[in-house]
């Protein structure tokens, strides 16, 4: 089902007849290039492009500042590591020094013969010598002690 309404024509009526317009008078008005237009854009390209420059300038300032301290950070981590090295030199050739002098007085032949009398120690009346034989082991290939090779040996010795 279709619906629809009629269409009228407005001007067919005389209570909707358009009002005449009036004319308004004008003034002559001149357009005049000057240069000034063209130089206000240009004045604003220019502001950006400083601008620009300037945030440029100031982000490579940022970095070189964080650049120097990070430099600066690992200088005083390496300072501080150097001083805690030189310590430990320091200690290490102090008891270094300790050590050479217990070395030297536990050495010395005086020291030796306190030791020796303190424990009940006397030199030897006799010296004498032990002369010992050829040797009977044998090793097999393998690295290992060969039983039945050093048994001939053993009985090769006595013969």
């Amino acid at each position: 089902m279709a619906y629809g309404t009629s269409a009228y024509r407005l001007d067919a009526f005389p209570l909707y007849e358009p009002e005449p317009r009036q004319q308004r008078e004008r003034a002559d008005v001149r357009v005049v290039r000057t240069g000034g237009a063209a130089q206000t854009g240009t004045d604003a390209s220019l502001l950006v492009t400083a601008a620009k420059l300037a945030a440029v300038l100031i982000a490579v300032v940022a970095v070189l500042c964080f650049i120097r301290i990070g430099l600066t950070s690992a200088t005083v981590a390496t300072m501080i590591e150097s001083d805690s090295i030189s310590t430990q030199i320091e200690e290490a050739r102090a008891t270094g020094v300790g050590l050479e002098m217990e070395q030297s007085v536990l050495t010395s032949p005086s020291a030796i013969k306190q030791a020796v009398n303190r424990l009940g120690m006397a030199a030897p009346e006799e010296v004498g010598t032990i002369a010992l034989g050829p040797d009977v082991v044998v090793l097999d290939e393998a690295g290992s002690l060969s039983l039945s090779g050093s048994v001939k040996n053993v009985v090769r010795a006595q013969e």
